[in-house]
This record gives C-alpha cells, sequence and structure tokens, in this order.
C-alpha cells in the first residue's frame, strides 16, 4: 500500500459512501487518526517492518484501538494485528472487521447480507432507546425533560434491530464474530442519524441544533449495510486478535513475548471515552440499565452513574497520565513503540519524550492540524495543535537527546502556527 492511498479525502473517504476497507463506516471518534494515516504509515515505513522478508507477518499490537482505523491500516499492510480497547462498543466495533478477511458465513441465517436485509425489513418497536433516548413527540419536546439523541422512528428501528440481534445470539444463531459483524453497522448507522455533532455527552436542543445544518442526516432513515472485510491473510483463519481489557493488563499479558510494533494512541485530555460514547456502550452491552429521567440532576445524557464511577481512565487525569504512560512503556515488550499524541495533551512533551527515551532512541514525525470543535460555527483562539509521532527503536540506545527533541517540537510547532507555550516552557526546564 503506498502512502498516497492512505491520505484522507474528506469527499471520497465518506464513512458513509465509500466501499474503501480503510475508511467504511468509520463512527465519527474524537481522536480518530485518519488524517494522520499517512504519517503513521511512514512511521511504520522507517521501522523496515513493512513488506518484511523474513517468511512471517510482523505483529502490529494497538493498545487503544479506538474506531479500529490504524488497527485497519496495519491490517492493510500485512501485519498480524492485536487490536485492544476497554471500551465494549469499540470491541464490538473492530472484532469482526480486524479478524475477518471475508464476511462471517452466517450459516443459520442464509449469509451475510440476508441477515442484514432481515434485519432492515422488521417493524418497528418501542423499547429501551425509545424510552430513554427519544422524546415524546419528534414535534412537541422539552429539551429538559426530554433526551433528543434520535428521533423516534430511528429510535424504534434501533429497538428491533437490538432486539433481533440479542434474540439471534439467545438462540445459538450466531457467533461472537458474528455478532460484531451485525453490532458494527448499527454502531455506524446509530451515530450517523443521531442529534449529535459526534459526541453522545450532549444533543442539540432541538433537531440539528441552532444552525440546523445536519438536519437531512439526522432526519434519514436508519439502514444497515454490510461492513467491508480486508483479503490479506489466511483464509479461514483469524487476522487479527481482538482484546476488551486495561492498556496495562494486556502489556503486562505480553510481556512474555516482544511483537514487532506497539502503537500507543492513549486518550489526551480530561473527556472520558466511556461517557463520550455511553450510548453506543449501551447498544453493545444491551442491559437496557434503568435510567432517571432527564431531568433529574445529573442524568440529562443518560450516562449511567456507575459506568462513570467504576470506568475511569488514569489518561484523562492530568495529575495521573504520566506515571499511567511512564509505566506502559516500561513494561511494553516490542521492538518499535510508535505513541501518537499531541501538544494539547495531558501529558507534557518533554516527560511523554523522556519516558520513551528510556527505552531506546527516539525520533519524530509532526503534522499540526485543526483543533477539535464540536461545532464548526465555534471559532478558538488556538486554532491549530501540533500532532506527532514518538517512534522509539527499543534495540538501539544512541540518539537525538531530549532538548533536541523538544526543539524539534517547537520549530514545527511554530512553522504551523501551534501555540508553543507549552513546549517552549519545556524546553527552559530540560
Amino acid at each position: 500500500m503506498n502512502s498516497e492511498s492512505s491520505v484522507y479525502h474528506k469527499r471520497r473517504h465518506s464513512a458513509r459512501t465509500t466501499d474503501e476497507y480503510l475508511f467504511n463506516q468509520l463512527v465519527p471518534y474524537l481522536g480518530n487518526k485518519r488524517r494522520l494515516l499517512h504519517l503513521i504509515l511512514e512511521a511504520l515505513e522507517s521501522t523496515g517492518t513493512l513488506n518484511s522478508k523474513n517468511g512471517r507477518a510482523p505483529i502490529f499490537a494497538d493498545f487503544f484501538a479506538g474506531s479500529g482505523v490504524v488497527s485497519r491500516l496495519a491490517r492493510q499492510n500485512g501485519y498480524r494485528v492485536i487490536a485492544n480497547d476497554w471500551e465494549p462498543y469499540s470491541h464490538a466495533l473492530n472484532s469482526a472487521i480486524l479478524s475477518c478477511t471475508e464476511a462471517p458465513e452466517f450459516k443459520e441465517l442464509g449469509g451475510y447480507q440476508k441477515a442484514i436485509d432481515y434485519l432492515n425489513r422488521l417493524p418497528e418497536v418501542k423499547g429501551w432507546v425509545t424510552h430513554n433516548l427519544c422524546p415524546r413527540n419528534d414535534e412537541i419536546y422539552d429539551p429538559a425533560r426530554d433526551r433528543l439523541f434520535f428521533k423516534r422512528r430511528n429510535g424504534m428501528r434501533i429497538d428491533a434491530i437490538r432486539q433481533q440481534i440479542a434474540a439471534w445470539q439467545a438462540q445459538g444463531a450466531i457467533d461472537d464474530v458474528e455478532m460484531s459483524a451485525l453490532l458494527a453497522p448499527l454502531l455506524y448507522s446509530a451515530s450517523f442519524v443521531s442529534n449529535t455533532s459526534g459526541v453522545f455527552k450532549s444533543f442539540h436542543h432541538g433537531w440539528g441544533g441552532k444552525t440546523q445544518t445536519a438536519l437531512e442526516r439526522i432526519e434519514s432513515l436508519l439502514w444497515l449495510t454490510p461492513s467491508r472485510f480486508c483479503a490479506i491473510g489466511e483464509p479461514k483463519k483469524p487476522a487479527a486478535e481482538m482484546w476488551c481489557v486495561d492498556a496495562q493488563h494486556l502489556a503486562n499479558q505480553m510481556s512474555s513475548f516482544e511483537v514487532d510494533v506497539a502503537y500507543l494512541d492513549p486518550p489526551y485530555n480530561q473527556h472520558a471515552y466511556g461517557s463520550n460514547y455511553h450510548v453506543l456502550n449501551a447498544l453493545t452491552l444491551w442491559d437496557q440499565a434503568d435510567l432517571p429521567t432527564p431531568d433529574t440532576k445529573g442524568y440529562k445524557s443518560g450516562i449511567d452513574r456507575a459506568w462513570r464511577k467504576e470506568r475511569p481512565s488514569q489518561y484523562n487525569s492530568s495529575k495521573h497520565a504520566k506515571e499511567a504512560y511512564e509505566k506502559l512503556v516500561a513494561t511494553i515488550n516490542a521492538r518499535y513503540i510508535l505513541t501518537s499524541y499531541s501538544t494539547d495533551g495531558n501529558i507534557e512533551a518533554g516527560d511523554l519524550l523522556q519516558a520513551n527515551l528510556k527505552r531506546g532512541r527516539v525520533t519524530l514525525l509532526t503534522q499540526d492540524v485543526p483543533r477539535y470543535r464540536v461545532s464548526k460555527q465555534r471559532q478558538s483562539e488556538r486554532a491549530r495543535v501540533l500532532e506527532f509521532i514518538v517512534i522509539t527503536d527499543t534495540h538501539a540506545k544512541s540518539g537525538p537527546p531530549l532538548r533536541q527533541l523538544l526543539g524539534q517540537l517547537y520549530h514545527f510547532a511554530e512553522l504551523g502556527g501551534v501555540d508553543t507555550t507549552g513546549v517552549s516552557t519545556q524546553l527552559a526546564l530540560w
């Protein structure tokens, strides 16, 4: 795969319409690396693990898989993938798409396409989603007393489809991989028609928000289309190994053998993915938890309080992120460690680089990108951030010192018009 084919083009690679495996049905996702895939591919090329000549597929371990786009890139380039994320929705999104070289058989249901067609034809059902995530009336609603995540018709379609998938699972008509192949299109389609800007921590107050720029999408009918699969790999054998655990736990479990590349993309800030995508977790787990009404303090978005307390990530805390990262990097057994991070993250650049320098020689790749905004109408004083990839060769010990690496970040931040305050402070300290 050449670097040009990994470059994201907004119109050509629309997740809803593209047939390309790399971009098809990618959920809208904070920190999604689709715009940086060419840079990640360049990092992989620098390791020499691409197009391995030793007769075996190199192993690529993705510790924070998220939307799965980087693992898809690795799969498409012949790596044997180990993909992990401790959010259940990520496991559902990625299990079939990464592990299958072709569509699962669905022997009990007559094939994948027939299963999808059956789900699309189901009559609407008023269930958990309709009751908890939709208004009582699409035309007459109160945002203080109603949740407006979905139009009622789409809420009822989600209920019908998810109930049927659960029934098939209970009957033994589908296995875990087939379950993922059905859940992934449902999660993507639910994200597409949601009355949000991509995250579920809140919904628009009114359909499409003040500007109503996304009204056509929100009012469109939820419709499932089959996932795309990557044919590279041995037929009938899983092309990826899937985990749904804390990244440190996975590093501990894998410490006895060396992988070729470990890829780290930890959360950058205080916003927990479990809260941002709680609706996707609810659809994945289908525990149909009892939710207080939207006017109950702390429950407007319907995020289960027990879930929030049980699922904090150390990387969401500026107090604990540095220590968690240092421990993870020290534990990982890999020839190369690639870390994606940002000058906007909880971990200071100097601390992050220092942790990697303790493992080996460090080099950098950088790209300035637009800062994420919930709304295009909201302007930011700091419109761009510097994304960088830290490439650590754990078998090499000599390389650029920390101050030189920080100087490179400062230089590229200045060139990109990125706020350099944090990097310049680190330069002064080191």
